[in-house]
């Protein structure tokens, strides 16, 4: 199937993206990495009038070491999360999940952020922010707000942020030293019982 028509924006700066998400709120959708949108666009199981590219927005990208937290934009893709010598640092338990997050080729383009909107139960991401007790930090042009995983993921397929509101961060504190992690997905086989 073929995606449905929709206008196309693909503003440079976080500015312009929250001044389209204010003027389109609830017919627009963000395009991060695809991962998840593009099916979903393909099946026809959305139809937003306006697909807002928020690719060329730089500020969204970065890691930061900060002194109490790390700090990962939004856009980061998830296999720059995964090589990271900061994640690999203080955050052992992020590189052992990534590898699981679709295919390598998906990995270099799907984002973080694009993962945790997306808001899938069965997938990691939202399960490790979770246990990292990970806070999102989202803006509008109202201002900003923290949301904790708690709020942040509602329900299937739905988090808390408004139509106008775009995902910028998230912020994970640092773990106690001698803390350790594992990380096993256990899957059913075809056939078992």
């Amino acid at each position: 199937m073929k995606p449905p028509l929709f206008d196309y924006y693909d503003p440079a700066t976080e500015d312009e993206t929250l001044a389209l998400l204010a003027e389109f709120g609830t017919d627009a959708k963000i395009l991060a990495g695809g991962q998840s949108l593009m099916p979903l666009l393909n099946m026809r199981l959305v139809e937003p009038a306006v697909l807002i590219d928020i690719n060329r927005v730089e500020t969204l990208s970065g890691i930061r070491e900060q002194a109490d937290e790390l700090a990962i934009g939004a856009l980061a893709r998830q296999h720059h999360v995964e090589q990271s010598g900061a994640v690999q640092r203080h955050f052992p338990l992020l590189c052992e999940v990534l590898p699981h997050v679709g295919y390598p080729q998906i990995r270099h383009r799907g984002t973080l952020g694009g993962s945790l909107v997306h808001a899938d139960p069965s997938a990691e991401l939202p399960a490790v922010m979770t246990v990292l007790e990970a806070e999102f930090e989202v803006r509008s042009q109202q201002g900003q707000r923290v949301l904790h995983p708690q709020t942040f993921f509602e329900s299937y397929l739905t988090t808390a942020l408004e139509p106008e509101e775009l995902l910028y961060e998230i912020r994970i504190p640092y773990l106690p030293p001698r803390t350790g992690s594992a990380f096993m997905e256990v899957a059913r086989v075809a056939g078992a019982v």
